[in-house]
């Protein structure tokens, strides 16, 4: 053969080849589609169909498991009118009976556990707009007067409710590429997880009338959306934003790279990023906040502040109580109404507006200058070094300095309390003036 027929054979291929692919996208445009897996099937449109069903006396019943290991199986929680619990799923495919959802009854429990079809994890259906997942959800309907433990777990699947979930022993969900959404949780313990879905729930309060309960939600690329937080909080995203309103309790957010942003916080804190920021409007109760690369902004309230980053830039607002203040590469700003504690920054800045002085601070800047702004009222033994810049203050009178001017010691108003303020700078201003 020669290499003008050889090419002319390679045309020709390449024409059936993509009539043949144009012809099964064309199919699958129809809405009917192509399955991929251990035997054939009937083709459907995009509605599923009812193919299981069965209720389940909750007579004795305090622990309820729904489990579905299978792609793309959606799971919706409704309220029932009955006293029991209705399994109902629905599906693209005429399922066959080994296909079905198991529905298992033991002691006080039943599980429900949808089977892998064919031995296949998933099906794949050739759609409008390429390959997909076959549809499948189900709907788990249970009464108002059920109190007991429920898990709802899936594999690609949402979760979702549109009224309240209110139980007295706990709640979990979990799916690995579907999203949580639920207006309102209320439980002994609460557990939201997701690898690649978001997180959005309104309200979640966990515990007792006499006991905070457990609150845990976490996702690996998603984003947590919450409003409101009742209990003992452990809330984490390994590379979606955190958005948090009015949490009341013990409250741990960790976030690798992605945002921590709340409203408001009340009990002590601890807020963790690796390369996002963290903003708090207002914190009461002591908190810890750690960035490696991001800032940390925390707006108002009063509570001990742990806060430290290694290149991002520190801002506390509004604040009372003691702090403790540190950054390697960036600024660091605080307007306090009163306290005391520590700023250290290697590269950055610090910039302090302070009322009433609780104690001792203590200052160090290696490459930036130290700006301060404190009440007259005030009164502390005084002590300021710099290896290359000035030293200013407004009682220069009551300080004694060095020939050079790198150096002043004294003691400003009659301190009784023993308080002392400390500054050190190596090649930046030391600046103390009256806040007014």
């Amino acid at each position: 053969m020669n290499m003008r027929k050889m090419k002319m054979v390679t045309l020709v291929l390449l024409c059936v080849l993509t009539a043949g692919l144009c012809g099964i996208f064309a199919y699958g445009m129809s809405g009917r589609g192509i399955y991929i897996g251990d035997q054939s099937y009937e083709s459907y449109g995009a509605d599923p169909k009812l193919v299981f069903e069965k209720e389940v006396p909750l007579d004795g019943i305090d622990t309820i498991l729904v489990q579905y290991d299978m792609n793309n199986n959606d799971i919706y929680l409704y309220e029932g009118e009955k006293d029991v619990l209705t399994i109902r799923e629905y599906n693209e495919l005429d399922l066959k009976e080994g296909d079905l959802s198991t529905v298992t009854v033991t002691d006080n429990k039943v599980e429900v556990r949808g089977k892998r079809r064919n031995g296949k994890e998933f099906q794949v259906k050739l759609g409008r707009f390429g390959f997909r997942s076959v549809i499948g959800y189900t709907e788990v309907i249970l009464p108002a007067s059920y109190k007991g433990q429920l898990s709802l777990l899936t594999a690609s699947g949402d979760i979702k409710r549109e009224t309240a979930v209110v139980l007295d022993r706990g709640f979990r969900a979990e799916t690995s590429s579907g999203d949580i959404m639920i207006p309102e949780i209320t439980a002994e313990n609460v557990s939201l997880k997701c690898v690649s879905g978001d997180i959005q729930v309104t309200s979640v309060k966990a515990g007792s009338s006499d006991l905070a309960g457990k609150i845990s939600i976490a996702t690996s690329s998603g984003d947590i959306d919450v409003d409101q937080l009742t209990g003992e909080m452990d809330i984490e995203s390994t590379s979606g934003e955190i958005t948090l309103k009015n949490l009341a309790g013990g409250t741990k957010i960790k976030s690798s790279s992605g945002g921590i942003e709340s409203e408001v916080i009340t009990g002590n804190t601890w807020l963790e990023t690796t390369s996002g920021d963290v903003t708090v409007q207002r914190i009461d109760g002591d908190v810890r906040a750690e960035s490696s690369s991001g800032n940390i902004r925390i707006l108002a309230g009063g509570g001990a502040r742990t806060v430290g980053t290694t290149s991002g830039e520190i801002r506390l607002e509004d604040t009372a109580g003691a702090w403790e203040a540190r950054s390697s590469s960036g600024d660091v700003s605080i307007r306090a109404q009163e306290g005391s504690g520590s700023i250290t920054t290697t590269s950055g800045d610090i910039d302090l507006e302070l009322g009433k002085l609780t104690g001792s601070l203590d200052i160090d800047s290696s490459s930036g200058w130290a700006k301060i702004r404190i009440s007259a009222d005030n009164a502390f033994d005084f002590r300021a070094d710099t290896s290359s810049g000035d030293i200013g203050t407004f009682f220069d009178d009551d300080l004694n300095f060095s020939r050079k001017g790198d150096s002043a010691r004294g003691t400003y108003g009659d301190n009784k309390a023993g308080s002392s303020i400390v500054v050190r700078t190596t090649s930046g201003d030391v600046q103390v003036t009256e806040k007014r």
